[in-house]
């Protein structure tokens, strides 16, 4: 073929791929469009829904439509926000939304981008993510995949749109083919991705991703994923397209856990953050680990020994044996008072509680259930002796100095704040939460540091490097005691209610028979319970 009529090929081949990419970028316009209107078309209607409804709603208390109501002005919330993300999505990809283009073994073309646009029933391009772009990305001439032909797009470096269509580079896995192909060959699009100049921040490369890369990006949802390589090899770009990826294919489970991506600084935050908005995808938090745990304040500067140390995986370890050395078995009997009346607790049922509290999975649950356990096994103890006075014995208890020196030795708990300070501040608790993690003494020794009075650790200043860590204790020790208190508080409320009820019901007995409540056999009283069920005549409770 002579250099003019090669040229003159390459030029109608360029031509014909311009008209193709004008008609997808019209269609895409004009979803755009309708996106838009239809955005905007709901945000009217539920402000206009939330100011009618809500003066409905507040004004008729008694208006049984007032429910429905809220529902639609919910609704209409919500579908109009989401309208606007989507819109707000779609624009971010850009105006060259395609990239790419394969042909299979019949002639027919499917181009790949960064979006899905359908003109009618015909698939004009299809997203990058979907599964019939991975020949795109998985072709090679050993395993074709079916594809004969693989073209990248080029367009021209202009930030403003439109961004022209500028040139292509072809792979051919068919080298019959081979000679009537314009343009470059092979690798050509990756080299010249390579070759471009470097910005200020991390760009998409979609465009070129490799087979291996894809692999990876692809890679089962439902198991952890680990990506290794030297510096420079694309792990972060590849972690950010699998995000990316996993955000299309499994967007309804997604929708309501989010995506948490998390860098060493806020420079590199800053590096790739437009990443993923280029790929459409605009909800991701991002995040340094000094934000994982809010609410602390940061300011204590730490070594970059210390702080090496605290970022090693054997502190996970080292954490969940300092949450399990607060947690010791009761082998004494627990002596405490009712009155002028003195109850022992058998150390076997003490035992029994606490082992009964260990099936819980975070600690502050199980503290709260050996706590209610160690109680109603005392006003089960003072019931058996004078049944009437069971939800007294439990409030007595709950309330008692005997109960709070008990479970702060065998059973306290904790915030996440309160733990690690008491661990840091102890060499004793360290040395022994250290036992098996790996870490050694010197290790030990530097991680020690003064620990703060309770009263002043509310307003103690932390280091970045601790807040992992107080992360991590905060999935071990489990809910805060404030909520716990409330839940106690509202047990005790339980307990007396359904006391009242019982007195009732046996004044209701009392007067039909002529017999007492003490007349009333009781020999055992099951474990477990709040408060045994009202006595009746001739049985056992």
């Amino acid at each position: 073929m002579s250099t003019a009529r090669s040229e003159q090929a390459a030029s109608d081949e360029l031509a014909a791929e311009r008209r193709v990419i004008d008609r997808i970028a019209v269609v895409r316009e004009a979803q755009l469009e309708t996106i838009a209107a239809r955005a905007s078309r709901l945000a009217d209607e539920a402000a206009a829904m939330t100011e009618d409804g809500l003066r409905d709603i507040f004004d008729e208390d008694d208006d049984p439509d007032a429910a429905v109501q809220a529902t639609f002005v919910r609704e209409g919330a919500m579908y109009a926000m989401a309208a606007a993300k989507r819109f707000a999505e779609v624009d971010a990809i850009g105006d060259a939304p395609a990239f790419g283009r394969i042909t299979d073994e019949s002639g027919e073309h499917l181009y790949v981008g960064k979006c899905s646009v359908i003109d009618s029933d015909a698939v004009l391009l299809v997203d990058w993510r979907a599964r019939a772009a991975i020949p795109f990305y998985r072709a090679a001439p050993l395993e074709p995949l079916g594809v004969v032909h693989r073209r990248h797009l080029h367009y021209s470096a202009a930030s403003a749109p439109p961004r022209e269509l500028v040139g292509y580079s072809d792979e051919v896995f068919d080298t019959d083919r081979l000679e009537t192909t314009t343009g470059l060959q092979g690798e050509a699009a990756l080299l010249a991705s390579l070759e471009t100049d470097r910005t200020g921040q991390m760009s998409s490369v979609v465009a070129t991703i490799q087979a291996e890369q894809d692999a990876v990006i692809r890679a089962d949802p439902n198991e952890p994923l680990l990506v290794q390589g030297g510096p420079g090899t694309g792990k972060t770009v590849v972690a950010l397209h699998r995000a990316a990826y996993l955000l299309y294919d499994q967007r309804q489970a997604l929708a309501e856990n989010g995506v948490l991506i998390v860098g060493p600084s806020t420079h590199f935050l800053a590096y790739i953050s437009e990443v993923l908005p280029s790929l459409g995808e605009t909800g991701v938090v991002s995040a340094v680990p000094a934000q994982l745990y809010p609410g602390v304040r940061k300011g204590l500067v730490e070594s970059a020994e210390v702080a090496q140390i605290k970022g090693q995986s054997e502190m996970i370890a080292l954490l969940a044996n300092s949450v399990r050395n607060r947690q010791i078995r009761p082998t004494q009997d627990l002596l405490a008072w009712y009155g002028s009346d003195r109850v022992t607790m058998p150390a076997k049922v003490l035992a029994a509680c606490f082992d009964t509290a260990l099936r819980l999975p975070s600690h502050n649950e199980a503290a709260d259930r050996f706590r209610m356990s160690v109680i109603e096994a005392f006003a089960e103890q003072v019931y058996s002796r004078a049944f009437d006075n069971y939800a007294e014995a439990y409030r007595s208890f709950a309330a008692s100095p005997s109960l709070k020196i008990f479970l702060l030795r065998h059973w306290p708990t904790l915030t996440p704040e309160q733990a690690l300070n008491d661990l840091l501040g102890s060499p004793a608790l360290l040395r022994k939460a250290a036992v098996g993690t790996g870490l050694t003494r010197q290790q030990v020794s530097l991680l020690g540091r003064e620990r703060i009075d309770e009263v002043d650790l509310d307003d103690s200043r932390w280091s970045d490097a601790d807040i992992p860590l107080l992360d991590e204790l905060w999935h071990l020790v489990g809910g805060l005691p404030s909520a716990m208190a409330e839940e106690d508080r509202q047990r005790v409320r339980d307990a007396r209610d359904e006391f009242e009820i019982a007195a009732m019901q046996d004044q209701m007995l009392e007067a039909d028979d002529g017999e007492s409540p003490g007349d009333t056999e009781i020999d055992e009283v099951p474990s477990g319970l709040v408060l045994p069920p009202p006595p009746i005549r001739g049985n056992r409770v």
